[in-house]
């Protein structure tokens, strides 16, 4: 394990990053503020260059300029058919950019390694733990491109208050099936035990990971392909794109994201809140470290 004291003033852009992905849910319009003081940090502990911080200055830019262009009234038919197209443009390379930073493709960014080769337990295999600042990046990208991004929306299905408890069991029950799927499928077996670094583990699995995430695939891509095509068939086609982003894993692993996203997306949709599906993922995330191999069963 390679998290110690020392490195503790190392640690601290990415407390400004929490900080600051916390304040776009409670406070958002702090939240560029937190964005600055952030990139000032990295800079100085060496957690972005001065390339990283060009990419991100362009990415808000053109997410800005995409926004700006599909709000701007103007009464000449060719000038909106020149603006939409100029829109989706901008917009599909910003998506794009998003996929490389979470794919860790694009330059100027130096992530923290804080676990190495760790592993959970006899059966389980290595484990390597990085502190990402990269990837968070893609959360304020996407809200400079809509600003409503992380505002509740309207249950698209189940709506009273009884149907709840309906969906509830609901996850309960897909919770359990796709476990015993994993377990079917050779991923995981059953291995009760928390590892000593499961704070570690939540905190990052929590914060830089599973809201961002969910963030890009439910509050963002579904929801566009919701307005753009349908809620069924946004929420299937989100779900094999969320299947996809986990090819590391091989083939049974992208099946078994794909259904886990199908639920998340599931909830979403039912419920309008992203913070549902977040919390959604870090729990079957946190239950699957501390009741199975994790990440993987060793071959």
């Amino acid at each position: 394990m390679l998290f110690t004291q020392d490195l503790f003033p190392s640690v601290t852009p990415w407390l400004f990053l929490v900080i600051t992905l916390i304040t776009a849910f409670v406070k958002p319009k702090l939240w560029p503020f937190g964005l600055v003081c952030t990139l000032i940090s990295g800079l100085f502990y060496n957690a972005i260059d001065l390339v990283g911080l060009g990419v991100v200055t362009l990415l808000l830019a053109m997410s800005y300029y995409a926004k700006k262009i599909s709000t701007k009234p103007s009464s000449n038919p060719s000038n909106k058919l020149w603006n939409r197209r100029i829109n989706t443009v901008i917009t599909a390379l910003v998506i794009i950019s998003c996929i490389a930073l979470a794919a860790h493709l694009l330059p100027g960014f130096n992530n923290l390694q804080v676990l190495n080769d760790v592993e959970k337990s006899i059966n389980s295999m290595p484990f390597t733990l990085y502190l990402n600042f990269d990837k968070p990046m893609i959360l304020f990208v996407l809200l400079m491109l809509s600003p409503a991004l992380l505002i509740s929306q309207k249950p698209i299905t189940l709506s009273k208050a009884h149907n709840s408890l309906r969906l509830s069991a609901l996850v309960v029950l897909v919770f359990i099936l796709l476990f015993s799927l994993a377990i079917l499928l050779s991923l995981i077996k059953y291995d009760p035990q928390l590892p000593s670094w499961w704070w570690l583990f939540a905190l990052n699995n929590l914060l830089l990971t599973c809201i961002i995430e969910e963030v890009f695939f439910r509050g963002f891509i579904q929801q566009k392909l919701t307005k753009l095509i349908n809620p069924l068939t946004g929420l299937i086609l989100t779900s094999l794109l969320f299947g996809i982003a986990h090819f590391s894993g091989g083939f049974n692993y992208m099946l078994v994201a794909t259904l886990a996203g199908f639920l998340y997306g599931l909830v979403y949709l039912n419920t309008g809140k992203i913070w549902y599906a977040i919390l959604l993922h870090f729990c079957f995330n946190m239950i699957h470290l501390a009741l199975f191999t994790y990440p993987l069963l060793k071959v």
